[in-house]
């Protein structure tokens, strides 16, 4: 009998299997830690990301991204909903730089594809088997399946517009921490966002026109939304909200670079 079990041990391993069960996802998301902290800057509000040297050494970026795209829905299914959103900002973030690092060399990621395509709609990675964009990520998972509007302010788009990235992973243990920072830290930077409680007057940047509705559905109103971020309880006191006007910037579009 013993000699039986010996036997079908030694058939499993040839044939390339074994009892050992599989390595469970690192919802620390160490590796992903490691690459922004060694790759971000940051400069008050504003971060800049070396995509030099993510291109010169792509290895520990390509071992987290196949780690990624190596979980099956099965498997995500059974996260709790802040493993689930931790995992897929940081997904659409790693890719995102991933995007820019492959093409290399680059102004904007606006520059990426071409008049009729968007680099947000590129088919250029798998995700739970299929092959994914930027905007499935977004569009079709995050914001319809956890309606989260401070995820607009944790998503980079590889911009000087955008909000920056973080220099460390999104976990489940932090996440509303993380979001509450990201969101404080864009909405109190004046250069992308101020508020004129004199004029009652807020310049906003764009992703608050790009996805308003977010906003609302949260909130009530984007004044709503973004008030308490930007202004003293004293100043919020004698803004009259229902006739503040919206002014929003422009967009800076040019790579977030070191």
């Amino acid at each position: 009998m013993i000699q039986f079990f010996k036997s079908v041990f030694f058939v499993g391993t040839v044939i390339g299997f074994s009892c050992e069960p599989a390595m469970a996802f690192d919802h620390q998301h160490l590796e992903w830690d490691s690459i922004v902290k060694q790759s971000v800057s940051w400069t008050g509000s504003v971060s800049t990301v070396n995509y030099q040297e993510l291109k010169a050494n792509p290895k520990a970026l390509n071992h987290y991204l196949k780690s990624i795209t190596e979980v099956p829905t099965s498997e995500f299914d059974q996260w709790t909903r802040n493993q689930q959103l931790a995992f897929l900002i940081n997904a659409y973030n790693a890719l995102t730089i991933k995007l820019i690092v492959d093409h290399y060399p680059v102004n904007s990621i606006k520059d990426i594809g071409g008049i009729f395509s968007s680099p947000w709609k590129k088919k250029f990675f798998k995700l739970f088997g299929n092959d994914a964009s930027l905007d499935w990520i977004e569009h079709e998972k995050i914001r319809p399946q956890y309606k989260e509007p401070r995820v607009h302010f944790s998503l980079v788009c590889a911009s000087k517009g955008c909000p920056g990235i973080r220099a460390e992973a999104f976990t489940a243990e932090k996440l509303n921490e993380q979001l509450e920072d990201s969101t404080s830290r864009f909405l109190k930077d004046p250069s992308r966002n101020n508020f004129e409680p004199i004029k009652n007057e807020i310049h906003l940047s764009s992703i608050f026109k790009w996805y308003k509705d977010d906003f609302i559905k949260a909130k009530g109103s984007v004044e709503s939304f973004v008030l308490p971020y930007m202004t003293s309880a004293q100043n919020q006191q004698s803004s009259t909200k229902s006739n503040i006007s919206i002014e929003y910037l422009d967009y800076d579009w040019s790579l977030n670079e070191k």
